[in-house]
């Protein structure tokens, strides 16, 4: 093999005086680092390049090169050059290869380009041939059986994932399969070669990475429970599961997603690793590799794979639609949300899958009424609803704050129409604030009507999911406070605009009695006279918005404060929106659209107008934001000095509680 890499501080050019020779001359762009990932085109390209052109050229002197029109026996090649291939897997060790090389022909002094189809084939446990022959290429389409794509990863449809479900099983499994036991995942993985071992695979305790396929004999870092690097050897193809994992349901999954990978995908990590032994790099585990826009689909393709075609491993498609059958024959009448949800949870327990996966081996195998069953958002469910049979599968009904911020952010329609008011979001779904559809406890939104449940497609706005970014979650989770003091409620009509501008006159007339105060800015007479017209304390305001005494002291005396801070006081004081813009501009904070936490701040103003601040938090730090105030103990609350003794006894403190 001629190694001919033209990715360093030197290339290798064709040298025109001497053709089928090179001249070596210095890289321009050369900056020190080589890719992370290359294609089997450019692995060709940097080392077979020469072996490409010295076979067209043989062939053209022995006389059974076929030419184009025009190009006379007796033209000189010029140059040679790979431009693309195409590649056709036969099996999970070897492809079929289709590589275009441009051929320059110097025909009466001036060169002529012709495509040429170079055939050939590799394998990885027997002898390649790159090399098995050569024809026109007329720049039509390839036709491939079982396409691979550049960097060697199976291109798939969803109808072949049941097929390689099917291969794996057939020949790594050495047990009869039957609805009476499960799949044995570890016979699977013992019949391919690979060991099971555990260890502890992130060094943070949250687990980030669940399981690691380790192809060759190498040391690997792993941590121990202080989160300190340990070094691994490894002596044989390795699975490697994180030992949090170890004899739960995400264990089986794990392994046989690195099963698929190493099925699927070893020819992608056979080049790369010959790629990093010629550059001299450390062979990365499939976790280990940085990979750029044009490389990405390549690792997205793997990922989705081995995250798709498991469950058809671990619940055959036969065995799956006879457990599912035999479920609902025992059941009298048609099954409902109650009937799924113990279907559902029926799946699971016979092929030791996951709630999620368990469903969608049921939406696979014909029940799509399961779909609006146990929708999980953030840390918890949704309440179950029904979905049209012709809703789309990358479509939902559900979906987080956060996201919906960021579609408020790019969509100018979408923005106005949850700035109309005639939508309200609620139990995870943009839903039309209509009692038809939503139930109201003492004038607040509760809970979905069952009528809505049922007819989703009326009133909910559904979603287009991006696979891309594949993180749609929230949880109806409500973070309440008891004992709140109640504040009058004012609803934008005429009586409560009147009211609005009484209350402003009163705030003037307020100002100008304190206008020969210096010490007071017009933020903390604003301050002043909100609290005053609300009848409320300054540990009232600690009460209701988590804001500890001292802030409110300090907001008081004009102090300047955050958004956040403002924010909490004016729901916590219940203030009319003219006011709280009012507020904001003489504390001198506004919203910044250029700041993705404001941007999630004004989408739930919008949609959640009736929640009080605590609820805010929840919804904050449900959808990762940083919440506006903290949950502080009340003898925090009221460190303002000569009040620490003065504060209330735990049995009169309110209290915090969680609703669903």
């Amino acid at each position: 093999m001629v190694i001919n890499l033209n990715r360093g501080p030197f290339l290798n050019i064709p040298d025109k005086a001497h053709p089928g020779q090179f001249l070596v001359i210095r890289n321009p762009d050369w900056d020190g680092e080589l890719p992370d990932i290359i294609t089997f085109t450019e692995f060709l390209k940097w080392n077979y390049t020469l072996d490409y052109g010295r076979y067209i050229r043989d062939l053209h002197d022995y006389g059974i090169l076929p030419l184009p029109w025009g190009v006379p026996e007796n033209a000189a090649i010029e140059n040679v050059i790979i431009k693309e291939g195409y590649y056709d897997r036969i099996d999970h060790n070897s492809f079929r290869m289709y590589v275009i090389c441009e051929v320059y022909f110097i025909v009466d002094g001036y060169s002529h380009c012709q495509e040429y189809v170079v055939h050939g084939v590799y394998e990885s446990y027997g002898e390649s041939d790159f090399l098995k022959g050569v024809e026109l290429y007329d720049g039509k389409y390839i036709r491939l059986k079982n396409p691979l794509d550049a960097c060697l990863v199976p291109r798939l449809n969803k109808k072949q994932y049941k097929k390689i479900a099917k291969e794996i099983l057939e020949e790594y499994y050495p047990f009869e399969i039957n609805t009476r036991s499960s799949i044995n995942v570890f016979a699977i993985a013992h019949e391919m070669g690979l060991a099971v071992r555990y260890a502890r695979l992130s060094k943070n305790i949250e687990v980030k990475v669940k399981s690691k396929l380790i192809h060759e004999r190498r040391d690997t870092v792993v941590y121990n429970e202080r989160g300190e690097e340990v070094i691994m050897r490894i002596t044989k193809p390795t699975i490697l599961i994180d030992e949090s994992i170890k004899d739960k349901v995400e264990e089986y999954s794990a392994v046989v997603h690195e099963c698929v990978h190493a099925y699927l995908h070893n020819l992608f990590y056979e080049l790369q690793s010959h790629y990093r032994r010629m550059v001299n790099a450390k062979i990365p585990e499939f976790n280990d590799y940085n990979y750029s826009k044009t490389q990405r689909n390549s690792i997205r393709w793997m990922e989705v794979q081995a995250n798709t075609i498991p469950r058809y491993v671990q619940a055959p498609a036969e065995q799956a639609e006879e457990v599912i059958i035999s479920y609902l024959e025992r059941l009298v009448g048609e099954p409902d949300w109650p009937e799924y949800r113990e279907l559902i949870d029926h799946v699971k327990g016979q092929f030791r899958l996951a709630r999620n996966t368990a469903k969608k081996v049921i939406v696979d195998a014909g029940w799509s009424d399961v779909r609006g069953v146990y929708v999980y958002n953030v840390t918890g469910y949704v309440d179950d609803y029904d979905v049209p049979y012709n809703f789309p599968d990358d479509h939902t009904y559900t979906l987080s704050l956060r996201h919906i911020a960021e579609i408020t952010e790019i969509s100018e329609e979408f923005a106005d129409l949850i700035n109309s008011g005639r939508f309200i979001y609620l139990d995870g779904h943009v839903i039309l604030n209509n009692d038809t559809y939503v139930e109201h406890i003492d004038g607040f939104p509760y809970k979905l009507t069952e009528y809505a449940k049922r007819h989703m497609s009326e009133c909910c706005l559904d979603f287009k999911r991006i696979y891309d970014d594949p993180d749609y979650e929230y949880t109806f989770g409500e973070l309440h406070k008891d004992d709140l003091p109640p504040i009058e409620k004012r609803e934008a009509d005429e009586a409560a605009l009147r009211r609005v501008k009484e209350l402003f006159a009163e705030e003037e007339a307020e100002n100008s009695r304190l206008k020969n105060t210096p010490t007071v800015s017009p933020f903390g007479q604003a301050v002043i006279f909100h609290m005053k017209r609300c009848g409320v304390t300054e540990d009232d305001v600690a009460d209701r918005s988590g804001l500890g005494v001292n802030t409110i002291s300090n907001m008081r005396a004009g102090k300047k404060v955050k958004l956040e801070t403002v924010l909490a006081f004016c729901v916590a004081l219940d203030l009319e929106e003219a006011f709280r813009e009012d507020l904001r501009k003489k504390a001198g904070v506004d919203f910044d659209m250029n700041n993705k936490a404001h941007r999630f701040y004004m989408t739930i103003l919008k949609l959640c107008p009736d929640f009080n601040v605590f609820q805010y938090n929840q919804l904050c730090e449900d959808n990762g934001i940083k919440p506006w105030t903290k949950e502080r103990q009340q003898t925090k609350r009221y460190a303002k000095k000569g009040q620490k003794d003065t504060a209330p006894s735990d049995e009169s403190s309110s209290s915090v509680s969680i609703a669903s």
